[in-house]
């Protein structure tokens, strides 16, 4: 290259002047200098092309790869011109859905009895066990409230509603078992999975979640308080959630590698999205909604069936303590549900007043008053009864309580804070209602009419023993009183015995009054009718059979002897057999104690 440069320019330039050797050699030289620097700017600039060829090659593998996927893409949603029918149509059926990643996944994406498999089966053991346990507990040892406060039953409407909203366990199932999105992908992407498995799996995975819904809702309608309802419808949840927190945890490695790579995997899988048009894609959102407006129809009739309040006893029978109160033991015997202002759905609670005219007027009322929230027995009441109106209150404050049976084991308690010495409580079943609260059928011995206890016709006092006396001579030996229709007297569904009348004005009526039995003689009884002592036999039988209450009105000495306290569990019907003392009455009371230090022998 050289000499054919010289050669070319001596021959472009011989009409130059002449230059020296030295001269030519020089500019030569600079020449070549030149030359070279171009020659070093030429490799410089090919090295720059080669770093951009091998960037440009870089981006021609990613692009190729990119078409790849574009590929892949089209071949998994069809091609362009279903794509475009389907936009036509408005059916958005290009997006993709990824895997619900649960427990119950594992079931069927893994081999048999693998690792993630065994994991899937006993997250679903646990749950069902867990949930029947629950139910079973629940259905033998709860029972429906007879009524909650409006509080809890705004809650409770508001539990049910989370329950669905929340718990999706039924609906994803149905989802899937559905429409099978995803089922060819899944097939070809895991090695273990196989059509029966996925339908099993997600039967399971519903049978679940609704067993945990009827769970939840039992436990809905069995609470009476809105904390006892959150604390348990909280552990339910956590329950029904507990297969997501297994995959959680599998795909973060804390159930075996196997498991973690196959979480990963579920957690990573998405598919084309193909939900049928119309209605059919919400087939599995309707079968849910009916499943939830089922739950509260049930709930409904629950909340009306507590607003009657008809699983309440519609009869108690009552026996009341006398030891510091002589008047209580009259009050005792049946008393009768009735229905107070408001509707039982939003707190409003029965009342049980006494249903025998004759034994007074007493009722039990649940005070809402701040200072009691409990049950309370009052006498002769008619209003509301409040913190300074009542008689005995129970000693538990139950602010939830609407059944008053919840009280019949508690303390019950004086307006002055002393407790009584006896109270029982009990529900009359309605085979025995008119044994218990009606007229007892009583038969003489010897009689053979259908009878509930024979009851001797005769009775007399042992002759080795004194007997009762006093200002004069008491009978030994009293029957049963009859009227001319030959039915023997009964008061407090108890015979009446009469004693043997030395005159008229002896004449003894011998009683029970609800805790005692009594003995008086008539004259005293009927000094408020006659106002005489010319008493007999026809005014006693009249006083008998007036269904009024009367015990209260008669002279402080009408009663002169009194037995020992008979309560339900002893009472043989008659006084035989019985401990007798001498009535002493107090201060304002118009019904004697039994004087304890004055027995009759």
């Amino acid at each position: 290259h050289l000499l054919s440069y010289l050669y070319y320019f001596v021959s472009r330039n011989s009409n130059f002047p002449a230059m020296s050797i030295e001269e030519r050699l020089e500019s030569l030289e600079k020449t070549l200098d030149n030359y070279h620097d171009e020659i070093a700017s030429v490799r410089s600039k090919n090295a720059e092309l080669e770093t951009k060829n091998t960037h440009l090659q870089d981006k021609y593998l990613e692009a190729d790869e990119k078409i790849s996927e574009l590929q892949n893409l089209i071949e998994m949603n069809g091609n362009d011109v279903t794509k475009k029918e389907d936009e036509v149509d408005g059916d958005e059926g290009d997006g993709s859905t990824p895997m619900t990643p649960n427990a119950y996944t594992f079931l069927y994406t893994s081999e048999l009895f693998s690792g993630p498999s065994i994991a899937g089966m006993v997250t679903c053991s646990i749950q069902y066990t867990v949930f029947s346990l629950f139910l079973l507990d629940l259905l033998n040892t709860e029972s429906v409230p007879p009524g909650v406060a409006a509080l809890v039953r705004v809650v409770q409407v508001i539990a049910i509603i989370i329950a669905f909203l929340v718990e999706t366990d039924t609906l994803t199932a149905l989802f899937a078992v559905i429409y099978r999105e995803g089922f060819d992908e899944m097939a070809n992407s895991f090695n273990g999975f196989a059509p029966w498995k996925y339908y099993v799996a997600n039967f399971l995975l519903g049978g679940q979640g609704l067993l945990g819904k009827v769970v939840a809702f039992y436990l809905i309608i069995f609470a009476d308080n809105v904390f006892d309802l959150l604390l348990n419808f909280t552990a339910v949840m956590f329950i029904s959630e507990l297969n997501e927190i297994v995959c959680f945890l599998a795909t973060d490695g804390y159930v075996g590698k196997e498991a973690e790579t196959l979480g990963k995997k579920i957690e990573e899988m998405q598919f084309p999205r193909r939900p049928p048009k119309g209605i059919m894609r919400h087939v599995h959102v309707l079968i849910h909604g009916l499943i939830m407006v089922g739950a509260f129809v049930a709930f409904s009739f629950v909340a009306f069936e507590q607003a009657s309040q008809e699983s309440l006893a519609e009869f108690v029978k009552v026996q009341f303590g006398d030891d510091v109160d002589p008047t209580l033991g009259l009050f005792s015997g049946c008393y009768e549900k009735q229905q107070t202002d408001g509707w039982g759905a939003w707190g409003a609670r029965v009342k049980y007043v006494q249903t025998q005219s004759d034994r007074g007027t007493g009722d039990f009322q649940y005070c809402l008053d701040d200072g009691l929230q409990t049950w309370v027995f009052a006498t002769n009441q008619s209003e509301p009864v409040y913190n300074d109106k009542f008689t005995l209150r129970s000693a538990e404050e139950r602010s939830n309580s609407f059944d008053l049976l919840d009280a019949k084991g508690d303390q019950w308690l004086f307006e002055t804070g002393n407790a009584i010495s006896e109270f029982q409580l009990g529900e009359i079943d309605s085979s025995r209602l008119e044994t218990e609260c009606g007229n007892t059928n009583i038969t003489v011995e010897g009689d053979t009419a259908n009878s509930i206890e024979e009851i001797c016709p005769v009775l007399t006092v042992d002759a080795d023993e004194i007997g009762f006396s006093g200002c004069h001579d008491w009978s030994r030996t009293f029957e049963l009183l009859k009227n001319n229709k030959t039915e023997v007297m009964q008061f407090y569904q108890h015979p009446v015995f009469q004693g043997d009348p030395a005159g008229p004005e002896w004449l003894e009526i011998l009683f029970f009054t609800g805790r005692r039995w009594v003995l008086a003689s008539a004259s005293k009884l009927l000094t408020k009718e006659r106002n005489s002592t010319n008493t007999g036999r026809e005014d006693v039988i009249s006083l008998f059979e007036n269904k009024t209450f009367w015990l209260l009105d008669r002279p402080t000495d009408a009663l002169s002897y009194l037995s020992e306290a008979v309560n339900q569990g002893n009472d043989r019907g008659t006084p035989l057999g019985l401990q007798w003392y001498n009535a002493r009455y107090a201060d304002g009371v118009a019904f004697p104690f039994a004087d304890i230090s004055r027995p009759v022998d």
